[in-house]
């Protein structure tokens, strides 16, 4: 769609137009309390997959907008807007408790008869069935805030006191939403499942991370680093996304 200057609409959800020519894309879910922008490291694309950084409510450039308050109504909300761009080989790629939401998207993907991701990777985080598991749940309101300054220090932000309090608000709807998470017993995904810990990580260690194979077909990986490691887009997660990915665009 077109407006008035004859230039294309950027899509709500995205923070650019994806790009026609990739063999693939990868829909890349901010992490608890973050916005899109947390990819600003990351390349546009890794060997011909390309990396869309997906914009949530409530934050950033849709702050207007009330946050989500569960993960289904969410993932639904996402895909139909992602809708158009679900045309060649996609999966998804989170950090933490939105790991849940691509989980969710899948699930409804294969509800409605497809198209169905090729790959869910799941970034330092629990199966669904242990989702209780996670201190985060357990944080009261200082501890919000020193996490959202720790988030901000490893974005390579300063934490000043307007932006934290800010911050802070999409943290706890973004808890919230975590809480009310509720899936007490494995449901395979339609596609494979790449779990990925990170050796360092004090927050979920790769050890907690046991049980995804209840989901489906499982690659285990850890990599070198600590729990904010993902923000920096290292060369072996790179090479995970690109290894794990569909080589070509078929037909």
């Amino acid at each position: 769609m077109r407006g008035t200057t004859g230039r294309k609409r950027r899509p709500t959800w995205l923070l650019r137009e994806p790009d026609p020519g990739a063999r693939a894309r990868l829909w890349c879910l901010p992490y608890p309390g973050a916005g899109a922008s947390m990819y600003h490291r990351w390349p546009a694309e890794v060997d011909g997959v390309e990396l869309c950084p997906v914009q949530l409510p409530g934050r950033e450039n849709r702050l207007r907008e009330p946050p989500f308050e569960s993960y289904p109504a969410v993932a639904a909300a996402m895909l139909e807007g992602l809708e158009p761009y679900l045309d060649r080989p996609f999966g998804f790629i989170s950090h933490c408790g939105t790991v849940f939401i691509g989980y969710e998207a899948a699930l409804l993907l294969e509800e409605r008869g497809g198209p169905l991701p090729c790959r869910l990777f799941a970034s330092s985080m629990v199966p669904p069935h242990r989702a209780s598991w996670p201190s985060i749940l357990r944080l009261d309101g200082e501890q919000v805030g020193a996490l959202v300054s720790e988030l901000m220090r490893a974005r390579g932000a300063e934490p000043l006191p307007e932006l934290v309090d800010m911050a802070a608000g999409v943290m706890r709807a973004d808890v919230a939403a975590y809480g009310r998470f509720d899936r007490t017993a494995p449901r395979r995904l339609p596609c494979p499942i790449t779990a990925i810990g990170w050796s360092g990580d004090t927050q979920i260690p790769p050890e907690q991370m046991a049980g995804w194979e209840a989901y489906g077909e499982v690659r285990r990986t850890v990599l070198e680093g600590g729990h904010w490691s993902y923000l920096q887009a290292p060369a072996a997660l790179l090479d995970e996304i690109a290894r794990s990915m569909p080589a070509r665009v078929p037909g």
